[in-house]
């Protein structure tokens, strides 16, 4: 019997829950855009409400590093809003608003030309600095590929605590190579205490 669509985004969801556990964020994002893929085709016969779609890419949002890739992220919350507004079931937890807050947060995350990184921290509560390069496509379409470039050099270097010094250098040299100006987390942010 072939496994269901509900079974295969219970999957890949775990998979990217694992992920993160494993200090590998990164590698959701092709998990991320499959799960959207199959959420958005889930045949009728399946049975799956639209509420419990959207809570399907609600799921999905949970284990995305949403600041890495905000035009992914954009796209899961809006499927997820669309599914809210057909749905005739509510939730307790899940509502339009609270999608569409986190929409207008990304928008405006995406949008650096009206709202500074100074502006955007200040009015969505984000305490640590951080390179405009990152609100940047170039750097939504790199990421993934530098990330993986750089957790492969650093196959040997344990997990864990402390495991940031050591990558951020890294993936700000797999980064420059491919043309990107990076400054890392601690550079901007010297008197902070990273574990």
């Amino acid at each position: 019997m072939a496994e269901s669509y509900g079974d295969r985004i219970i999957s890949l969801v775990e998979q990217m829950k694992h992920n993160g556990e494993e200090m590998c964020i990164w590698m959701n994002i092709p998990l991320a855009r499959q799960a959207l893929d199959l959420i958005r085709t889930i045949p009728d016969e399946e049975g799956e409400s639209p509420l419990s779609k959207a809570y399907a890419c609600n799921a999905v949002m949970e284990h995305l590093s949403e600041y890495d890739t905000p035009r992914l992220g954009l796209e899961i919350l809006r499927q997820e809003l669309e599914f809210l507004l057909v749905s005739d079931e509510k939730s307790d937890w899940l509502t339009e608003e609270s999608v569409l807050a986190d929409i207008e947060r990304l928008e405006a995350y995406i949008d650096p030309d009206h709202i500074s990184n100074e502006e955007f921290s200040a009015k969505y509560g984000r305490t640590l600095k951080f390179d405009p390069i990152e609100r940047t496509q170039i750097w939504e379409d790199n990421i993934y590929n530098a990330e993986s470039a750089a957790f492969g050099l650093l196959a040997d270097t344990p997990r864990g605590k402390g495991f940031y010094h050591a990558h951020w250098p890294v993936l700000q040299r797999v980064l420059a190579l491919r043309g990107i100006p990076w400054k890392t987390p601690h550079q901007l942010n010297p008197k902070v205490m990273f574990d």
